[in-house]
């Protein structure tokens, strides 16, 4: 994979520098502080070592996680424009943050996946993936390690700001203890299109149903959303419902547009997002 790190338990005296006060780096770039951050040490391992995750497996977890492709933008139209307007005017915006910016960008690649009838085969997206790495040669004699730029980035339209909010008694849920849940972290929007039924207890079948659901903090925005007219209200649903997720293995790319001269197509040759054709070694699943 790319910056793969060939080394098994090596990592081990890492986490436990780290978890004594030390700084180390993983080979995906995530820093261990112990300076900064407390760092609990690893298990103390058994006989057959049964109670201990290889750190190699960890850090593999890790890239999936960071590299894993963010959601699309389906069809564009006049109606999905004016609906994100009315999503802003509003108030939605002020826990739905539309964009975040990430200091140290640890992905090797960013994929942008828009409506594209042309290029895409099966659900009309295409995606473009544009590299974000560094070849660095280690002087170990084989193939030049591939480490992602670290560069500042703008995550667009996740529309979340991570934090807690109280949004009224119809999202409050009841603990294992009787007490009653009342805050939630904001759910990010983007893939909403895709996601139904809605709340994070899934009892709001239709995006209607959720925002009207919404209260507490967010009282006056769904006031103001209840008072639309059903114009207003379905430009503010066809906007949401434009935030899709799309299936990698079946969207065509710049890494893999699809070959419509392959027999059986498009069963075969439809086309896929796959960060492989990047590695050292393409074939190299991980």
């Amino acid at each position: 994979m790319i910056g793969k790190d060939t080394r098994s338990r090596e990592a081990t005296p890492d986490l436990l520098a780290a978890s004594g006060g030390g700084r180390v780096v993983t080979p995906s770039g995530m820093v261990l502080d112990g300076s900064k951050d407390k760092i609990s040490a690893p298990p103390v391992p058994d006989a057959d070592h049964g109670n201990e995750v290889d750190p190699a497996v960890v850090d593999h977890l890790e890239f999936y996680l960071i590299n894993y492709f963010k959601p699309g933008h389906g069809e564009p139209n006049p109606v999905a424009d004016h609906g994100r307007k009315v999503f802003q005017q509003l108030g939605c915006a002020s826990c739905h943050v539309a964009d975040m910016t990430i200091n140290h960008d640890r992905r090797v690649a960013d994929v942008e996946t828009v409506y594209d009838p042309v290029s895409g085969i099966f659900n009309s997206m295409f995606a473009t993936a544009t590299p974000l790495y560094r070849e660095v040669d280690d002087g170990s004699g084989l193939p030049h390690l591939k480490l992602p730029l670290g560069n500042s980035f703008l995550v667009k339209d996740i529309f979340t700001d991570f934090k807690r909010h109280d949004v009224g008694v119809n999202f409050y849920e009841r603990n294992w203890d009787g007490t009653m849940q009342t805050q939630f972290v904001t759910r990010p929007l983007w893939g909403v299109g895709s996601t139904g039924p809605y709340g994070h207890d899934g009892r709001s079948i239709t995006l209607n149903d959720v925002i009207l659901r919404h209260g507490g903090e967010a009282q006056a925005s769904r006031d103001k959303y209840s008072r639309l007219g059903s114009s207003g209200r379905v430009a503010l649903q066809t906007f949401l419902n434009s935030l899709v997720l799309f299936p990698p293995d079946d969207t065509a790319s710049n890494l893999d547009p699809g070959d419509p001269t392959k027999n059986n197509f498009p069963q075969f040759g439809h086309g896929s997002i796959k960060l492989t054709v990047l590695f050292n070694d393409p074939t190299d699943p991980e």
